[in-house]
């Protein structure tokens, strides 16, 4: 069925995702992905891929938590930018700026609906009844 809570807890799901991208898994082949600056990626990412996964769950729960926990999970999607950015770059990779832009906009984006009183009350009056 189509609503918006559940097209809501899809896009939330599907941005925890795609901090899969930040990990070594996903660089580019023949690129070294050895080092501190990786492995704090991987682990970053992994973390950010779990808090959106539960904050889902919490959404589709209805949850008081869900919303603190996106917000907790967004924040730290811009922290795991910064070590992707210099692992990437440090190790060649050729477009690491793509995906710090698009993570970077889906963070903001949770940000901004969950945190600006207007969008909030949206998200609230909406995602929450199952409308």
């Amino acid at each position: 069925m189509f609503t918006i809570r559940n097209v809501g807890g899809f896009a939330l799901f599907l941005l925890g995702t795609t901090f899969l991208w930040l990990t070594p898994s996903f660089a580019t082949r023949g690129l070294s992905t050895k080092g501190l600056w990786w492995s704090t990626t991987n682990a970053l990412a992994l973390l950010t891929v779990a808090g959106f996964s539960v904050a889902t769950w919490g959404l589709f729960s209805r949850a008081d938590w869900w919303e603190w926990v996106a917000i907790g999970s967004a924040i730290l999607g811009f922290i795991v930018l910064i070590p992707y950015w210099v692992a990437a770059h440090g190790s060649g990779e050729t477009t690491p700026w793509f995906n710090v832009v698009i993570h970077a906009i889906g963070n903001l984006g949770v940000l901004l609906l969950l945190r600006v009183p207007s969008w909030e009350r949206w998200v609230d009056g909406h995602v929450m009844s199952g409308r």
